[in-house]
Order: structure tokens, then sequence, then C-alpha cells
């Protein structure tokens, strides 16, 4: 039996190290406008910005083979060798590219270079987050799985509040000249103190009860494939409003944000302070899906945003004074971060414990693999291609109303409540 205080280590363990994986891979969102002057200086701000985020997007084009490597470690050694592994992936990765050479220093490999370790980077990343989501689930106790398993989305927007904070205080300290000559640098080397400290608290877990109960057991889907894939696709489109939402509202809008005419430093903090007001509503997302039927809080969550979404960014495209800005981007994050409150135990309870490694690595990172990066290149692109600010709204409201579907067929499956689960659905049948 899992004792209240091993629950509570292991649960910080998870969610911190996940902040530091997602600090890593955060930061190059950051420092977007700063990279394409240094690494596409001769293309002019808009097309330079779109390679940006090409390059942005390369990492998540890589996650779907981080899922294929990791998953199947995670189902057979365990859930902690797979979390080190990652780890390790990803601060190294990210050091080398704080170390890398500029294009005015070595010409178009410096690009390339930095492409192969942003794929690295995204590697590291689809071994990520579903296995920690999936580590601290199996860990927790009935009651208080979303709860839990929603600390380690709050790790996440720890991690990308760490990125921000990094940029800007560098930002605030230093000249435009030295960003873009030696100071984007300081993030990503950053990367290898952080990532000794991350290994360390992992290097202490051990194993889940449930992985441990489970070894050696056939899965309950090899009886059933056809119903294995139904929540396969249930589960990707769940997915999506959490994974358009969280990158574009706290990487996307950034950028959109300096070419409204904000400083860089302005843009940041608007950010941090939606990413703050974004972890107390991530908390109540976890909280609310212990209490209430799950399906049922993640379609009114996903219809909430088909609301207030295009509303929001109608207000922002007008360049209002800063005040209003702020409210506007806290209100923007309020949904998604409330939907990834609920999301994550969503992902662990559809799938069995013999497969959770795999199903939900490769089906989670597939999906982001083909919108994450691209959420970013897609809503730079609408502003481009329209001339109209408003345009990357389209995008929120087509991901809010995919994964409004997808809970929708979820009440319609009538799974048991939350709070009272059978042990059947518990094991991951």
């Amino acid at each position: 039996m899992t004792t209240p205080a091993e629950v509570r280590r292991t649960t910080l363990a998870a969610s911190i190290g996940n902040t530091v994986e997602t600090y890593d891979y955060a930061v190059y969102g950051f420092l977007a406008t700063v990279l394409a002057k240094v690494f596409f200086p001769a293309a002019s701000t808009g097309t330079a910005l779109l390679s940006s985020f090409a390059v942005f997007g390369s990492a998540f084009l890589a996650r779907p083979a981080g899922a294929l490597v990791f998953g199947p470690v995670a189902d057979r050694l365990g859930r902690r060798p797979a979390l080190v592994a990652s780890l390790l992936l990803m601060a190294g990765a990210s050091t080398l590219i704080g170390l890398l050479p500029t294009t005015a220093m070595i010409g178009i490999a410096a690009p390339i270079l930095l492409v192969l370790l942003r794929f690295a980077q995204g590697l590291a990343a689809g071994g990520e987050f579903t296995t920690a989501i999936i580590y601290v689930a199996e860990f927790a106790p009935p009651h208080r799985r979303g709860a839990l398993s929603s600390r380690v989305q709050v790790g996440s927007l720890a991690g990308f509040l760490l990125g921000a904070v990094v940029v800007l205080s560098l930002t605030a300290v230093l000249t435009p000249a030295q960003m873009a000559t030696w100071g984007w640098r300081v993030p990503f080397l950053l990367a290898l103190p952080i990532g000794v400290i991350g290994l360390y608290l992992r290097s202490r877990f051990g194993e889940t009860p449930e992985f441990l109960a489970a070894r050696g057991r056939p899965s309950p889907g090899d009886a059933a494939p056809d119903g294995q894939w139904a929540r396969v696709f249930l589960l990707v489109g769940v997915s999506v409003l959490h994974i358009v939402g969280i990158y574009m509202v706290y990487t996307y809008v950034q950028s959109y944000l300096i070419q409204l005419r904000l400083s860089a430093f302005t843009a940041t903090s608007v950010i941090v302070f939606a990413l703050l007001a974004g972890v107390f509503f991530v908390v109540a997302g976890g909280r609310a899906s212990d209490r209430k039927d799950r399906p049922k809080v993640l379609l009114a969550s996903s219809l909430v945003v088909l609301v207030v979404t295009y509303p929001l960014f109608a207000v922002l495209a007008g360049a209002p004074p800063l005040w209003l800005i702020v409210v506007c981007t806290v209100l923007l994050s309020a949904g998604p971060a409330f939907y990834s409150g609920v999301a994550p135990i969503t992902y662990v309870q559809l799938i069995p414990v013999q497969r959770r490694g795999s199903v939900v690595g490769i089906s989670y990172n597939v999906t982001v693999g083909v919108l994450g990066g691209s959420a970013v290149f897609i809503c730079q692109a609408l502003v481009e291609l329209t001339g109209d600010r408003r345009s990357p709204a389209y995008l929120l409201l087509a991901a809010a109303a995919a994964s409004a579907a997808a809970a929708f067929g979820l009440v319609r499956r009538r799974e048991p409540a939350p709070s009272t689960p059978p042990a059947s659905v518990e094991a991951g049948s």
C-alpha cells in the first residue's frame, strides 16, 4: 500500500521533473523573435519569424518517434527508466543549442544544426509528459487521481513560467544587440544545472504499484481490439484542445503581442500573468474532475472556449490599453488551462495499464506532432495571409469544436463517475 507521504513525494518529483523538461522545450518559443534574426538574418521580418516557428515545429514532428521509443520502455522496463532517459536527452540537446554557432559564423549549417537539436528535444518530450501523468495517476488514490494528475500539467505551466521569467529578466537587463549576440544563449545553457536537479529527483523514484501488479498479465485490450481503437480515437479528440490551447496561448500569443507593438519585455510580462492565472485554473480543473463527471466537465470547458475565443481576439486585435490586453490574455488562457487540468487523467483511464505507456504516449504525441508545433505556425500564417489579426481565433475555435465532439462521445459512453470508479476501470480495462 502506498503511503500519503510517498504519494506526495513522487507526485512532486514527477511534476518538478516535467517543469525542467518543459522549460527546456519552451524557451525556444519565448526567444522566437530573437532567434529569427540570429539564424535567418537575410529574410524579411515576417518570413524570418515564420522560419523560426517552422524550426519550433520541427521538435513536434519528432515527438511521435520519441513516444515510439520511450512508450515501450515505460511498458516493459517501467515508468521510471523512461522518465530518467527522456530528461537526460532533453537537457543535453538544450545545452548544445546554447553552444550553437550562429548563421553569421558558419552559414547555413547553423539553422540545420538547430533543426537537428530541436528534433532531439522533440524525441525527449515524446517520452516525458504522458509517462509523467501515467506515473502520478498510478500512484494516486482513486478519489484524488484527477487532482494529482493535474499537477503534472501545473509542472508544465511552471516550466513555461520559468522560461518566461528567465527571458524576461534577460530582456530587462540586456540591450537588443546583447540579446542577439549572446543573451539568447543563457536560457539554453541553464538547462544543464536545471537538468541535474531534475535527474537527482528522478533517480529517487520508485516504480508504480499498478505497473508492478500488472507486469506479466495479458492486456484486457487484446481481447477487444475494436474497443481499443475507439478509445484511441476518443483520446486523440480530447487531446486536441489541450494541445492547441496550451501551445497557442502560452507560446504564440507572446509573439502576437509583440506584433501589436508591445515590447518583448511587456509581452512576456503579460504571458507571465496568464501563466500564473493558468496554474489556478489547471488546479481547479483537476479538482473538478474528481468531484464531477469528467466527460461532462470536458464538454462544458470546450463549449466555454467556443463562446469566448473570438470576442477576446477581436478586442486584442484592436491593440487596446495594456490593462485590457492583460485581462483578455488571462481570460483567453482560462478555458484551455481548466480543460488541461481534466484531460490528463482522462487519457490514463481510457487505456489498460499494460499498454498505457505506448498507447497514450503515441496517440497523444502524434496529435502533438500534427497540431502542437503547427499551431503557432498556422496562427502566424493566417495573420500574414489575411492581414486580419483576429484570424488566429479560428484555429482555437476549431480545436474546441473537435474536443467538444470527443467529450460528447465520452458522455454517450456513460463512463462511471470518477469519484467511485470500479476496479476494472482503475486497472485500465
